[in-house]
């Protein structure tokens, strides 16, 4: 059968654009509000799946103009907000972190949207890398992220801080 207007068809086994644009769990992302939510979770799952595979590589996903505290890149365990101008560079620590094994995102993070175009995550993660004497040494900590959306619909990170947390049972 022939699409109608707008591409819907009047077969009842056919699936509109609409029904087909999901999060991966069946729920429609029919909004912006509801697509800018599931972008937030996919691209912070990317940039932490970076850190594990080559920690250079995330800088592809970093702004210009970002902040990031994160005292867990292991050749780097300071608190001191890296930049494009602080010494070592935001880069320079990237291209020598160590990367880890893995990684966990504790439940489902909290998203805000902070504007048509930018969302903030926050969240507990759980870093795991293979130890010395032959273990996998889980770091537990807590993170947050904002992003925000370029002209082309490229997420880019703009500020990220990430902090040790006390463990708490789930």
């Amino acid at each position: 059968m022939p699409p109608t207007v707008l591409g819907l068809s009047a077969d009842s086994k056919a699936k509109s654009a609409a029904t087909m644009n999901t999060d991966g769990k069946g729920n429609r992302l029919d909004t912006i509000s509801k697509r800018n939510h599931a972008a937030a979770r996919e691209i912070e799952t990317l940039f932490w799946r970076c850190m594990c595979d080559n920690p250079a590589a995330a800088v592809e996903y970093i702004s210009e103009d970002a902040v990031i505290i994160n005292p867990l890149f292991n050749n780097y365990r300071s608190s001191k907000p890296l930049h494009k101008e602080s010494d070592p560079t935001l880069v320079q620590v990237l291209e020598n972190a160590e990367p880890w094994s893995g990684f966990r995102i504790h439940g489902d993070p909290g998203v805000v949207e902070v504007d048509l175009m930018a969302v903030a995550l926050v969240y507990k993660v759980s870093l795991y890398r293979q130890s010395k004497k032959g273990g996998m040494r889980e770091v537990v900590a807590s993170a947050s992220s904002t992003w925000r959306q370029t002209a082309g619909a490229d997420w880019l990170l703009v500020a990220h801080h990430v902090g040790y947390a006390e463990e708490e049972d789930e």
